[in-house]
């Protein structure tokens, strides 16, 4: 999903770097070097506090980062993060594998303000997307890219403008473990 992250930002804004350990022919780190946005490789929640103060962002996008970022960080500066599942649905791990495994007929993009509580900050934007016939995760890891490069730098703009987003309904609130191959049985 960083690559397309990526992709949506470059076209609107001016990236100051971004987090990836990954060398050479990742999606990623190849749009960066194209671009000429710096990779940063250390992807520990204390460095990425560090770099987020040293660089000064205006604002951070957290895509395809499988960490928690600590309160004192988030609350600096917007955040914004990017989830593939339809929240408050679906919070946590693995939410595409969940979403075929137990027969979904959707999956979305949701880009949210990145609050403390996992996946909770209020909706920026969300979008659906059909599981259509014999999808596979990486067909809908397709579909999903395409529309967060369409939709994640507008709402990364709504953000910068102010925009808090929509309130999730906790009630609704599921949440997703990580995924282990036995689960593919």
């Amino acid at each position: 999903t960083a690559a397309s992250a990526l992709e949506s930002l470059a076209d609107r804004f001016d990236v100051l770097g971004i987090v990836r350990d990954a060398g050479p022919g990742d999606d990623a780190v190849e749009v960066a070097a194209r671009c000429g946005i710096p990779v940063f490789r250390d992807l520990s929640p204390g460095a990425v506090a560090e770099l987020v103060e040293s660089r000064d962002p205006d604002c951070v996008v957290v895509s395809s980062y499988d960490r928690i970022l600590p309160a004192a960080l988030i609350a600096n500066r917007p955040f914004v993060n990017v989830h593939y599942a339809p929240l408050p649905r679906y919070r946590g791990r693995a939410t595409v594998n969940w979403a075929v495994l137990n027969g979904e007929p959707t999956c979305a993009v949701t880009v949210h303000v990145l609050a403390p509580e996992l996946d909770a900050g209020g909706v920026l934007c969300q979008e659906f997307v059909a599981v259509e016939g014999r999808d596979t995760v990486g067909d809908l890891y397709r579909k999903l890219n395409a529309v967060q490069r369409r939709v994640l730098a507008g709402a990364v703009e709504r953000r910068l403008a102010g925009d808090l987003g929509v309130p999730q309904d906790e009630s609704q609130a599921t949440y997703g473990c990580t995924r282990i191959p036995d689960d593919g049985e």
